[in-house]
């Protein structure tokens, strides 16, 4: 066995800082000294010279920490450029932000006695883990109405089991995420990707045998949990998030079944058209889009619009495996399929490991798999019918971010409609076995122009009223009841003045390279968040953004502090704030002409060619209709108004109709705009 070897307190600074070089060290040594001589000198005349010689070995010093600190960091980021892994760890150390780790979990409290053994910690906290779903299931009220009446006519076509082809299954593999753990019962994904030409067949004829059979292997079933620790009490287990682990092989098994079954979703038109989770080729930016124009449309037709957000509790952890399988096979997903889904669901169970020691495995009976990639899309065909049991409002989910939309002139017609219309949901989701988070379900009123309520508006959901928030994030946006922006563009404005704080911290040691990547990360990613949805706000809002844009590519090439900022933003290739709105906007209309938005977007377009049969230029290419609605107070924002505009414009465009593909196009048109800085 190797000798190990006690570093002293000096040599662990020396492998934390490794810029102080031996030389430096040297010079350390001599400004101590001078520093000691300084104080132990009596004499006034020569202290003060003692003084004037230490502090200009500490000045010099400090320059020569400096310079070898910047050499240090410059030659790191340039042998790492291609290391992304290593480029953020660097980073890291620059600004002192830990990387967050597994934290050590010394003690658990269980019925009011503390456990310090680490067998017994992980068992109670398994215990605790797998019987969420259970526990908060059993607070849910019992109710006469069934499920199944809120469901509408069941769909006749069933779904058809292809079986899968080795090329199906190369690709399945090939997506396989090395960076991610294998979970038990795997080989290494690296290995398996490296060797997936000799794994392909037999994988493929397991998968096969599987789905002609119509059940899963009981091995793939296990789950290997670890602890992460939230914040507050780390003796409480209901601070920990449980991160599941499955195998990399399930992973396969689970995608194949997840192809065939979102394929038959599809082609049928079976998911709800608000539901904008986990579907491809749907995003939060989308969801943002639908609900906002539905409410502007609302203000500008002085219409009051309240908004529910509800909270659904533990809600993946929930779901019932017998209700979801009649859904299942109320979709038409019956017969083998549905035997499949119900061998994936049953008798599964799961370990936890606290501090290198594991659990005993604990069944696990409700729920659809955490870590699972077939998860995700049953808990969408759990809740796909909700929409059906409302009939008064206009139903957004975002997975199982919920939001009802209510809309009347009269506000007091529109608070006995909530209420009569939350005490439907709330039959429903007992009906589902789904818990309501009362305490953390919110509704904001959104007013139109030169109205107010009279009476503060409260509401009712199951005995437990509900007072009114003029502001709500919601998917990561801040909607306040006048729809102004105000909140997000100042609370964004606060988040990007710390990344700028960050870049000025970090530059003197970043090669311009690395700066301008830490711009795209730090800054530009909160900058252009659901841009397509506020980009347009009243200019007193969105100034102080565009400022602070502006101040920090300056700071990323250290030009002075009123340097024009448009030759800066050319040399660096970075859109300024209204470019990068406008660049949003053409996407989503790209995605509009190109058949690839959601539905219910595409709805909120009208083209010439459907208003008159003449044959027309504008009619023949696919332009778009601007209605006179959209020159009022809202409508004029809406992305109806400014998306029919900007897509008549591409029109016009030889890089629009000549493009072959969005990224050709996004790149030309992100060129043309920076030619005019």
């Amino acid at each position: 066995m190797a000798p190990i070897k006690k570093l002293t307190k000096k040599e662990k600074g020396l492998l934390e800082r490794p810029w102080i070089t031996f030389g430096i060290l040297n010079s350390i040594k001599s400004r101590d000294c001078s520093h000691s001589d300084f104080l132990k000198e009596k004499d006034p005349s020569l202290k003060a010279s003692k003084f004037e010689t230490y502090k200009i070995k500490r000045n010099l010093l400090t320059t020569l920490i400096r310079k070898s600190k910047k050499d240090y960091y410059c030659k790191y980021f340039l042998e790492n450029q291609s290391n992304l892994k290593k480029t953020w760890e660097g980073i890291r150390n620059i600004i002192n932000i830990n990387k967050k780790s597994t934290v050590s979990i010394e003690k658990i409290n269980k019925c009011n006695k503390e456990i310090s053994n680490n067998h017994d910690i992980a068992d109670c906290m398994n215990s605790f883990f797998v019987n969420i779903g259970k526990t908060v299931e059993e607070k849910i009220p019992n109710v006469e109405t069934p499920f199944s009446s809120f469901l509408s006519h069941p769909n006749n076509c069933v779904i058809n089991m292809n079986p899968c082809s080795n090329v199906e299954i190369r690709k399945l593999i090939s997506k396989i995420e090395v960076s991610k753990a294998s979970g038990p019962f795997s080989i290494p994904s690296k290995l398996l990707k490296t060797f997936k030409d000799v794994f392909v067949v037999p994988i493929t004829s397991i998968i096969n045998k599987s789905l002609t059979e119509g059940t899963f292997p009981d091995i793939l079933k296990s789950a290997a949990v670890h602890p992460i620790f939230k914040k507050n009490d780390k003796k409480n287990c209901a601070n920990y998030r449980p991160i599941s682990l499955l195998s990399n092989f399930s992973k396969i098994f689970e995608r194949a079944m997840y192809d065939r079954i979102e394929l038959f979703l599809n082609d049928f038109d079976l998911i709800y058209e608000n539901q904008f989770g986990f579907r491809k080729k749907h995003s939060t930016s989308h969801a943002l889009i639908s609900i906002v124009e539905e409410i502007r449309n609302n203000l500008d037709n002085k219409i009051f619009s309240c908004a529910v957000f509800v909270d659904l509790e533990k809600a993946f952890d929930t779901v019932n495996h017998n209700i979801l399988l009649k859904k299942l096979d109320h979709y038409g997903i019956s017969g083998i399929a549905n035997s499949w889904i119900q061998s994936y669901l049953s008798n599964r169970s799961q370990a936890v490991t606290v501090n290198g020691v594991t659990s005993s495995q604990k069944p696990i009976t409700c729920g659809v798999p955490q870590g699972s990639i077939l998860g995700p899309l049953l808990f969408l065909v759990y809740i796909n019918d909700m929409n059906e049991a409302l009939l008064n409002s206009r139903v957004f989910h975002f997975a199982d971010d919920t939001n009802l939309l209510f809309s009347h002139e009269n506000p007091d017609k529109l608070h006995n409609i909530i209420n009569q219309e939350l005490k439907v949901l709330f039959n429903w989701l007992c009906a589902n076995r789904l818990s309501l988070n009362v305490s953390k379900t919110e509704f904001i009123i959104f007013r139109p122009p030169k109205k107010y309520l009279s009476d503060r508006v409260t509401l009712k959901l199951n005995g437990v009223k509900l007072f009114e928030s003029p502001k709500i994030k919601y998917l990561g946006i801040i909607l306040d009841n006048r729809l102004s922006w105000k909140f997000h563009t100042h609370e964004l404005s606060k988040k990007l003045s710390r990344s700028l704080g960050m870049i000025y911290k970090i530059r003197d040691l970043c090669t311009p390279e690395v700066l301008r990547s830490l711009y795209y990360s730090l800054f530009n990613s909160h900058l252009t968040y659901g841009l397509a949805v506020w980009g347009n706000c009243n200019g007193i809002y969105s100034e102080k953004l565009k400022v602070l844009q502006k101040k920090i590519v300056r700071a990323i090439t250290f030009a002075d502090f009123n340097a024009n900022s448009k030759p800066i933003l050319k040399n660096l290739g970075i859109l300024e704030f209204d470019d990068i709105y406008h660049s949003q906007l053409a996407s989503l209309m790209w995605d509009y002409d190109h058949d690839t938005l959601p539905s219910s977007l595409s709805g909120l377009f009208i083209k010439r060619s459907a208003l008159h049969r003449f044959n027309l230029r504008n009619a023949r290419d696919g332009r778009l209709y601007t209605s006179t609605r959209f020159n009022n107070n809202y409508g004029k924002n809406s992305f109806a108004s400014v998306g029919s505009v900007c897509l008549n414009q591409l029109k016009d465009l030889d890089i629009y109709v000549l493009s072959k593909s969005k990224d050709t196009f996004m790149n030309k048109y992100k060129g043309s705009m920076l030619e005019k800085y």
